[in-house]
């Protein structure tokens, strides 16, 4: 059953906000969906409370060994989550958050599997060289091997570039504007957790969450900011950057800051949250959602 008053809160906010709100994998009644049947029984659920992105959970593509085995199996499920999820208007994303020193192949399967699905953006941070190499040559080979995989599959999709969260890898703000500057068919996607994480707790005030906008802005123009994907949470760190994720609760993470900022610079796009609460930790901060978005 829908809850009526929840989703129309909820579709306002977004409204109001100029983004669409989604969650990461799963929700709290399931966590980790893995079958067809189960990604619809999440997008139904995100529909009743009015979610309107998603980004898929890795365990639903962890069987698929290559591409052939993906149109042979897999095409017919892709197909029905897409339409579902055009049905219900609810944006899909997918995310793969490490790559390794061989990334070749995941990159050509996921790329196949957002083009399949209509996917918003398929997301990747920019760190599986920078364990090998030199930060420099770390970027320029990610450069390299994204433009190959883009040009190599012939898919129109967009591949996301995601800020890390450690201070040794490729991936702050300045090092993603640089790889989409330098690549095809990017875009930056700005999780302000990592951010927080790599300057060891540098998004103090609102003027914080400015500069990191500017540079966005500064670098690249307003384009990427008329439809932005970005991802909150809370998180835990230390001199090297990223511990880990943490309830937005516990966290020193300040959201009212970042969406003050973003309405004041006339962001738009998509922001989801990654949270141990799933959609919970949605419905719970709608209240305060709505008071920061008036």
């Amino acid at each position: 059953m829908v809850d009526v008053l929840v989703r129309k809160k909820l579709l306002k906010i977004q409204e109001r906000l100029g983004m669409r709100i989604g969650i990461v994998g799963g929700i709290q009644d399931m966590p980790a969906p893995k079958t067809r049947e189960e990604i619809i029984s999440v997008l139904l659920e995100l529909y009743k409370i009015g979610v309107k992105a998603y980004v898929l959970p890795n365990e639903f593509f962890a069987d698929i060994q290559d591409a052939q085995h993906l149109y042979k199996v897999k095409y017919g499920d892709l197909l029905k989550i897409k339409e579902e999820a055009k049905r219900y208007n609810i944006e899909l994303g997918l995310r793969c958050e490490k790559l390794t020193t061989q990334p070749d192949r995941t990159l050509d399967l996921y790329s196949r599997i957002c083009s399949i699905m209509d996917a918003r953006t398929f997301i990747i941070q920019p760190n599986f060289y920078s364990s090998i190499m030199p930060l420099d040559q770390a970027i320029k080979l990610a450069v390299y091997k994204i433009n190959e995989i883009v040009n190599a599959t012939g898919v129109r999709i967009k591949i996301g570039i995601e800020t890390t969260g450690r201070t040794g890898d490729a991936g702050s703000i300045e090092d993603i504007v640089d790889i989409c500057k330098r690549t095809q068919s990017t875009e930056p996607i700005i999780n302000w957790a990592h951010i927080h994480a790599r300057s060891a707790g540098g998004l103090r005030t609102r003027r914080d969450f400015a500069a990191i906008l500017s540079k966005l802005r500064d670098g690249m123009g307003m384009a990427p900011l008329r439809d932005a994907y970005q991802i909150f949470s809370g998180v835990s760190y230390g001199p090297s950057g990223e511990i880990k994720h943490m309830p937005l609760d516990s966290s020193d993470m300040n959201l009212e800051f970042m969406i003050r900022e973003v309405m004041a610079l006339g962001v738009r796009g998509t922001l989801i949250f990654e949270d141990p609460d799933k959609e919970g930790f949605i419905l719970k901060w709608m209240d305060r959602m709505a008071d920061m978005v008036r």
